[in-house]
């Protein structure tokens, strides 16, 4: 089984997720807004590219997301995971569309299996991923078509957990870099993270508790996955 890592959206090629589960990252904050909604008991959740589809599908659907960090106005919820712990969500459908993760979305699903990760979720599903038994690719959301140090440190934690359940897993050079990094900032990932360009602006706009949130290792034992438009369980 062999795991290649994409740096960000803008990097990956079509051809490269056929056959493949694909893993779509993005910590700060999609991924982990999609897992919280969903372990708090959300229905499901359609992705859109754009705020103007999302308000098209609203239709009954709680809305959700941002554009550049701030919440598009008139939806119900912005894109911080506290947001989607709140009793409201369950058994509710989303709609919702972020600046970087929902396009992700949209290229991952070329893949024969798109499971949604994260810090939140990283060892059930990288177990989910190892029993598909297809090879793997790790999609960094990334930011604004860069690399972004949180999706990094997520893939790296993911790889870390890949190989020791199948230490017969073979990564890429970019998969070996990110798992040594992960080795090196596990103990202070907060202190880490929150000193990297997203974390930042985070911070710069009062959410450094987004930081937090998402940054919590296995809280949600779950595993979403895209099925063929929305997102459940």
């Amino acid at each position: 089984m062999r795991v290649t890592v994409i740096p960000h959206v803008d990097e990956v090629r079509s051809e490269q997720l056929s056959r493949k589960t694909v893993i779509m990252i993005d910590v700060f904050r999609a991924s982990s807004c999609i897992v919280t909604a969903l372990a708090h008991g959300a229905s499901s959740i359609l992705p859109t590219a754009t705020v103007a589809q999302a308000r098209a599908h609203k239709n009954g659907r709680l809305s959700g997301g941002e554009r550049f960090g701030i919440k598009v106005e008139g939806f119900d919820m912005g894109n911080s995971p506290s947001e989607y712990r709140s009793e409201k969500v369950r058994n509710r459908n989303i709609v919702m569309t972020t600046t970087n993760g929902t396009r992700a979305l949209a290229k991952a699903s070329r893949g024969q299996y798109v499971l949604i990760s994260c810090f939140l979720n990283g060892t059930a599903c990288a177990t989910h991923a190892i029993e598909l038994y297809r090879d793997i690719l790790l999609l960094c959301a990334g930011t604004r078509g860069e690399f972004s140090l949180e999706d990094g440190m997520a893939a790296g934690f993911l790889l870390d957990i890949l190989r020791k359940l199948n230490p017969s897993v073979q990564c890429d050079d970019l998969g070996l870099a990110l798992i040594h990094s992960y080795h090196t900032c596990q103990n202070h990932l907060l202190e880490s993270l929150s000193a990297s360009q997203s974390g930042q602006r985070l911070i710069r706009r009062g959410l450094q508790q987004d930081i937090r949130d998402c940054l919590r290792r296995d809280q949600y034992p779950i595993v979403p996955r895209l099925d063929q438009t929305h997102i459940v369980l």
